[in-house]
């Protein structure tokens, strides 16, 4: 067993790993030309003098450092002069700081680092969905050293996995334990292109809204939060009998002692607690941000990345900054998560997928996660309902397009409803 842990450049991680048998972190620039798989605003803030520090400190401790790649989108800018200007720039960069291996999502960027930067191990990312074993041999037919299994619909599907495992020969596959993207989500390839987008420095607005529609979902069916592709600690031996060994481990927002949390509990195969401890990508108490962690919440970052009063209509943003406070998703969690998933409840969950899978069935006719999340997610319906109510108005502007509404729009409305509110009040 070993693991990859995602990067947030603090050095008390480093420290704090040392007890594990963790080989590499992977991280990036806050914004590059390339981009990767999570926003900007999401990212540590960092430059290419600490990054390069960084991967210094990480050698001396044992550990490699990737360094991610893996937009899965650059606008197709890659096949223009100035983009591939930008691109050997970047990669010379890489490649010059002494990184390890590199995570890409383009098989031109895989082509291009295998001919260009050849001392650099290329890895797959996830968000290229491999989640069969021809995609497997694909990639390895094209001289990738690592891949990274699908996050989205594959880890309980055990008979494809051993496939996999089969069809990549010495070629090592890699799974993220602790992801929760919901089970065979259909908009997961929007949802990178996305994503992607807001971490290249784009001119758009970095409006999460496929992690708007999953959320909901979530809450308003709670069964969503198991029928989804997350590992147990106590469950890693399924997929070490297969011939995984080697387990990546999220995100790159989360705090250190969290982080190291969850890599202890991996490490011991055992975690006695709420089960989102472990996979949740937000909600993280304020005690346990760090100096560089607390820009994650500061209003520095609200402004740099939100405050865009020719991108979007600034009077909707109290929407946004509402729905941040009470998901604690741009701001730290305060009290006890309202959402709860005993974790040793689940002790057995995963023994039913040992024989089937899910993809010849269909959910709401097989009923398993029902039963068991009506055993074991129990939601604060105080939260629950507030929750619900920002879910709908937000996404409700989002949708009519009132969240772009021309602000003399907004005045017009507005001064209808205080002419509305006078006139009633007259002939009381």
């Amino acid at each position: 067993m070993k693991f990859s842990v995602a990067c947030n450049f603090e050095d008390a991680l480093l420290d704090g790993l040392a007890p594990y048998p963790v080989y590499e972190i992977y991280g990036k620039l806050t914004t590059d030309y390339v981009g990767g798989g999570r926003p900007s605003f999401y990212l540590p803030e960092v430059g290419r003098k600490e990054v390069e520090s960084f991967v210094k400190k990480t050698h001396e401790k044992g550990i490699e450092f990737n360094y991610l790649l893996n937009a899965s989108s650059l606008d197709n800018t890659e096949y223009t002069r100035d983009g591939q200007a930008k691109f050997q720039e970047l990669l010379e960069w890489v490649d010059g700081i002494g990184a390890d291996s590199v995570t890409v999502a383009n098989i031109n960027l895989l082509r291009m680092v295998k001919r260009r930067a050849p001392r650099l191990k290329v890895r797959i990312s996830s968000h290229r969905f491999t989640d069969n074993a021809r995609k497997v041999r694909f990639w390895v037919d094209n001289g990738a050293d690592y891949i990274v299994v699908s996050e989205t619909n594959i880890h309980r599907e055990f008979k494809i996995l051993e496939a996999m495992k089969k069809a990549a020969g010495d070629v090592e596959l890699q799974l993220i334990v602790n992801n929760w993207c919901r089970q065979d989500c259909a908009i997961a390839g929007n949802h990178a292109v996305g994503l992607s987008a807001a971490s290249r420095g784009g001119k758009g607005f970095p409006l999460d809204y496929c992690s708007l529609v999953c959320n909901q979902l979530r809450l308003n069916e709670p069964v969503n939060y198991l029928r989804a592709n997350w590992i147990r600690p106590e469950d890693l031996h399924y997929y070490e009998d297969m011939g995984y060994h080697n387990f990546k481990i999220v995100e790159r927002n989360t705090p250190t002692p969290i982080l190291l949390k969850r890599v202890a509990a991996y490490n011991a195969r055992k975690y006695d607690g709420n089960l989102l401890d472990l996979v949740q990508n937000y909600a993280y108490p304020a005690e346990t941000f760090g100096e560089k962690g607390k820009q994650f919440y500061s209003k520095k970052r609200l402004v740099k990345y939100f405050l865009k009063p020719r991108t979007i209509n600034l009077t909707k943003l109290t929407k946004v900054i509402d729905f941040g406070k009470t998901a604690s998703v741009l701001y730290p969690l305060e009290g006890k998560n309202p959402v709860q998933i005993d974790n040793r409840a689940l002790d057995g969950f995963l023994d039913r997928f040992e024989t089937k899978g899910c993809m010849d069935d269909d959910c709401e006719s097989c009923g398993y996660c029902q039963l068991w999340a009506d055993k074991t997610v129990k939601i604060d319906p105080n939260w629950a309902k507030k929750m619900k109510g920002i879910y709908t108005g937000l996404i409700d502007d989002i949708d009519s397009g009132s969240f772009w509404d021309p602000y003399t729009t907004t005045l017009k409305d507005y001064a209808g409803r205080i002419t509305s509110k006078f006139t009633q009040s007259m002939r009381s």
